[in-house]
């Protein structure tokens, strides 16, 4: 092949369009020196377009809103606009005004737009955005929304809708948004603001008969009806509130304990999900209070009995009202297949010791559960380095290895000390290091 031959530009247009997508769109145009058959498709046939201000000094930002409302108007119903995604986070010395805003949004919508992911640090009133009905997903990120007519939520189409930062001047705000997505099938929730708020509502939140995913672990202070959420089969949540309906077809949970744990309110709601199959408990971050080592429960979820799989304990250090809830889920669970504890990073060496010790003599009712013991830290590494088992105790006719962890520099989050157990009884397993790179 000589150095001359293009062999991209002879690719069918969908095939390139598809190429240069994955870059963002200010960078999409300069791909015209690479080739002038390239030239039209950029602004034709690109179905996704990215604009973000952080690229853009003071001196060029009417370059970027010329080149946002020129991209936007060489679209056509013909050839529409799939994904929309805008980020003006503040970085920049200059904003673009309301009325550029929502003139872009309300262009792309108009251009048959089904994705719309938007971040703007500003206190822009963006409530256009929900009229757009041909709105499949709607990402929304630290953005103001200071007005909502009544009844004025209209997103037939609408299956994701992730609400972060996002600021309401009223409470009730949130029930317009749920009511007019009749088809919602994702939702999440975190860290929304309310400047005015009662908690009451002059007319009632609609269930959501496609909801399959939630996570609504902020919203208890709106007092939403967990009604509205019964269909999921995926929640994560800060805490029960209110009436707790039957969650017929929940099969996954996360709750997220800030404070003291009522284990018999937990174990009243796992009543009502008779097809629950994983737990996820996040303990408090500080340790419980005397008064709430308490535990009296007064049955066994049959849930956490029959079809239930796997548990995750995080931020677990071994308290009695803990070990007796782990012990009773080894005793009363015959279908588990796993149990994981996951302590936290101040946890030392010795504590984790005489925790495995604890929990290696607890009999288990399934033969083949798997009980795996981590140490969750967060540490600075640009290297992760094993060096041989510091210490090995005796338990149950098995080993269990602690391993120690050497990390420096790059903030990481990783998982030790792997130890399983299998029907009961403690095994030497490999090593097993988990790094999630969390920057």
């Amino acid at each position: 092949m000589q150095m001359s031959d293009d062999r991209i530009s002879a690719l069918p247009d969908e095939i390139i369009c598809h190429i240069i997508s994955f870059l963002p769109t200010e960078d999409v145009f300069t791909t015209n020196v690479l080739s002038k058959r390239w030239r039209p498709l950029g602004g034709l046939l690109l179905h996704n377009l990215d604009f973000d201000d952080r690229r853009w000094s003071r001196e060029l930002y009417p370059r970027f809103i010329n080149l946002v409302y020129r991209t936007i108007y060489a679209r056509s119903v013909q050839k529409p606009i799939k994904r929309f995604r805008l980020r003006c986070d503040g970085n920049s010395t200059y904003e673009p005004l309301e009325s550029d805003v929502v003139t872009w949004l309300t262009a792309a919508a108009e251009r048959g737009m089904e994705h719309l992911d938007v971040h703007i640090s500003d206190r822009h009133n963006l409530n256009c955005i929900f009229s757009f009905k041909n709105l499949l997903v709607l990402l929304l990120k630290v953005i103001h929304i200071t007005a909502m007519p009544i009844s004025t939520v209209d997103l037939p189409l609408l299956k994701t809708l992730h609400l972060n930062g996002v600021y309401l001047s009223q409470h009730w705000f949130l029930l317009e948004i749920l009511n007019g997505c009749p088809i919602l099938e994702d939702f999440e929730a975190k860290n929304i603001y309310v400047r005015h708020s009662t908690n009451e509502y002059d007319t009632e939140f609609k269930r959501l008969t496609k909801l399959v995913k939630a996570d609504i672990s902020t919203l208890s202070v709106f007092n939403v009806p967990l009604e509205a959420f019964s269909n999921v089969e995926f929640l994560r949540l800060e805490e029960f509130y209110g009436c707790v309906p039957v969650f017929a077809n929940l099969t996954h949970l996360e709750i997220i304990c800030r404070s003291n744990v009522n284990w018999c309110s937990l174990f009243d709601v796992l009543e009502k999900c008779p097809k629950l199959q994983n737990l996820v408990l996040n303990m408090p971050q500080l340790v419980t209070s005397v008064s709430c080592l308490l535990w009296y429960p007064k049955i066994f979820p049959k849930c956490l009995s029959s079809q239930f799989k796997e548990c995750t304990i995080e931020n677990y250090r071994g308290q009695q009202h803990e070990l007796q809830f782990v012990q009773h889920l080894m005793l009363n669970s015959t279908s588990l297949k796993r149990i994981t504890i996951c302590s936290p990073p101040s946890m030392n060496p010795q504590e984790m010791l005489e925790m495995q010790k604890e929990l290696s003599f607890f009999p288990m009712n399934s033969a083949t559960c798997e009980l795996r013991l981590l140490k969750m830290m967060v540490a600075t590494a640009a290297a992760v380095a094993l060096h041989p088992a510091r210490s090995l105790v005796e338990a149950s006719g098995g080993i269990i290895t602690l391993w120690d962890l050497m990390v420096v520099e790059v903030e990481f989050s990783v998982s030790f000390d792997h130890v399983l157990m299998v029907g009961g009884r403690m095994k030497q397993e490999d090593i097993l290091v988990e790094v999630a790179n969390v920057l």
